[in-house]
């Protein structure tokens, strides 16, 4: 008689059954642990060995961070498996693998706030000094350091797998490199403001925030413009063209960044103190962030919604998304302009069209005709220029 394992064996079916989440779905639950642990225990403990943070509350303080940590990091995991999963995965097993992760991470977490507690703890070890803490302590952080390195591994293999499945890898590397640069100057030069809690980071917390910005919003997000500037009919390619057409619109794009600066010039406040290399250098990075957020990303994606959406000709295209691009931009800059302190309401509104939305349009109109590159060299001159001239 066939058993109810034999008959489920048999069925073509049972194949199509989950047994293993692979290589993408063990990546979600390492992260997961990972997270929780680095932030939880290991943290938590070179604060307090450190002195910098005091022992009082040791175990609430711990979990509460492990939770954080283990969200973080299974959304990092999660997404980070999944792009890397490999071309030999499809997207819908792969989503249920996902899935399951999921519901794997409950009992690995669990595993993972025993070992971030012994972690935790390692201050109480060390100031009782008996022997039974102290080596709950080290199995504590060999195994926090095992799925450390276990997590570190995942990722860097589906990091490759990920990168190396990237069609537009070449372009894509060199604009997310260049606005993570930006972004550290930027940061660097005005250190940023926790919105809501008036605390403004450090140096080193700049530059991790510039890190996190850069793997996880202007990565994907470039990536998708670039996939969507194929399918607009009439954008320039972003690359600079061979010979002396691609010469040609850099000379374009460096010509236009002078006039509109000219233009833009009596409008400007004049400078306090004469402008040196650094200020230059952290308005050139502003204006790359600008051109990779409002060109590249936004007038794209404006543009393949609007073919997506209506059938629309080139001309048309052109002028609905430079149009709604600048608007957004002259809203993105009116709290500064606000605070500039214009004596009349007409001033302020002269010097938002001029030196707002007219080099918002220009240069939004220099994205389609002449490209990316000479966009960025526009709006990077035309800022040199005006720091330089406005004193």
């Amino acid at each position: 008689m066939t058993s109810a394992i034999d008959r489920q064996a048999d069925d073509p079916r049972a194949a199509l059954l989950p047994r293993n989440v692979g290589r993408h779905g063990w990546t979600l639950v390492t992260w997961a642990m990972a997270g929780g642990i680095a932030l939880g225990g290991l943290l938590v403990s070179l604060m307090t060995l450190s002195g910098n943070l005091s022992a009082y509350g040791l175990f609430p303080m711990s979990t509460g961070l492990f939770v954080v940590g283990a969200l973080i990091g299974m959304a990092h995991g999660g997404a980070l498996g999944y792009l890397g999963r490999g071309q030999e995965v499809l997207p819908r097993p792969a989503r249920r693998d996902m899935f399951l992760a999921v519901l794997y991470s409950v009992p690995a977490l669990a595993v993972g706030w025993l070992v971030t507690i012994w972690v935790a703890m390692t201050v109480v070890a060390v100031f009782m000094g008996r022997t039974a803490p102290l080596v709950g302590s080290a199995i504590g952080w060999a195994l926090a350091a095992a799925v450390l390195v276990s997590a570190a591994v995942l990722g860097a293999r589906a990091f490759r797998s990920a990168y190396a499945g990237w069609p537009e890898r070449r372009a894509g590397t060199l604009i997310v490199a260049a606005t993570f640069a930006a972004l550290c100057v930027t940061f660097l030069a005005d250190r940023p403001e926790i919105w809501g809690l008036r605390l403004r980071l450090t140096e080193v917390g700049g530059l991790l925030l510039a890190a996190e910005i850069t793997i996880w919003v202007v990565g994907p997000a470039v990536t998708m413009a670039l996939r969507a500037l194929k399918r607009v009919p009439g954008l320039h390619p972003v690359g600079v063209a061979p010979g002396w057409r691609g010469a040609g619109d850099l000379l374009v794009g460096l010509t236009t960044g002078v006039v509109v600066g000219l233009l833009v010039v009596p409008f400007a406040a004049p400078a306090s103190v004469p402008a040196t290399l650094g200020t230059v250098v952290a308005g050139v990075s502003a204006a790359l962030v600008d051109e990779v957020l409002l060109r590249l990303i936004l007038v794209t994606g404006v543009a393949w919604l609007l073919v997506r959406w209506h059938d629309l000709h080139r001309e048309e295209l052109v002028l609905l998304s430079v149009a709604a691009v600048a608007l957004l931009q002259v809203i993105l800059y009116a709290p500064g302009v606000i605070a500039t302190g214009f004596p009349t309401a007409l001033a302020a509104l002269a010097f938002t069209a001029t030196a707002v939305l007219l080099p918002a349009a220009v240069f939004g109109l220099l994205y389609w005709k002449k490209g990316f590159s000479a966009a960025v060299l526009a709006d990077a001159v035309y800022v040199a220029v005006v720091l330089i001239l406005a004193t």
